[in-house]
């Protein structure tokens, strides 16, 4: 991996956060929580193009993406003691199939019937990850998330 390289996924992921951060804000996020909402989606792009950089397939690159910003979005909930949807759509955001949805409209517009099948499955796989990644963690117990315990709070 060259230095080029790195820069460029760190510079990919610095707009990721600026994107999430963004988006948090018009969603009325609690401002003490605008920062953990765009490092989410630093986080999860950052891994998505590690990912896809080693593997070059956009679903594992998304599953894996999601899994970790699930994971995240976990942990900073119950540290923070905030709903874990605060931090994982944000998270998420950058992993949508926008561009895949986009091709498929494209191109049945055309009438490229080919393409469109092509590009709509690619959007249902990337789609598919990010609920598969989702729900992996999701399922877990909340207590599982106590890797360190909260600050402050006697049990």
């Amino acid at each position: 991996m060259t230095e080029i390289t790195i820069k460029l996924i760190l510079f990919q992921a610095a707009f990721s956060f600026v994107a999430c951060w963004g988006y948090s804000i018009i969603c009325n996020a609690p401002r003490k929580e605008l920062l953990y909402c765009g490092i989410n989606g630093f986080l999860g792009w950052f891994v998505y193009m590690l990912v896809m950089m080693y593997n070059g397939q956009a679903v594992t690159a998304t599953l894996l993406a999601t899994v970790a910003v699930t994971a995240v979005a976990r942990f900073l909930s119950y540290h923070r003691e905030a709903p874990s949807i605060l931090y994982h759509i944000p998270g998420v955001l950058p992993l949508v199939p926008g561009a895949a949805v986009y091709n498929t409209m494209q191109a049945a517009i055309k009438g490229n019937i080919l393409s469109t099948y092509s590009n709509a499955l690619t959007g249902f796989k990337l789609a598919g990850a990010i609920g598969i990644g989702s729900l992996l963690i999701l399922v877990l117990p909340y207590r599982t998330f106590e890797i360190i315990p909260r600050f402050g709070r006697k049990k």
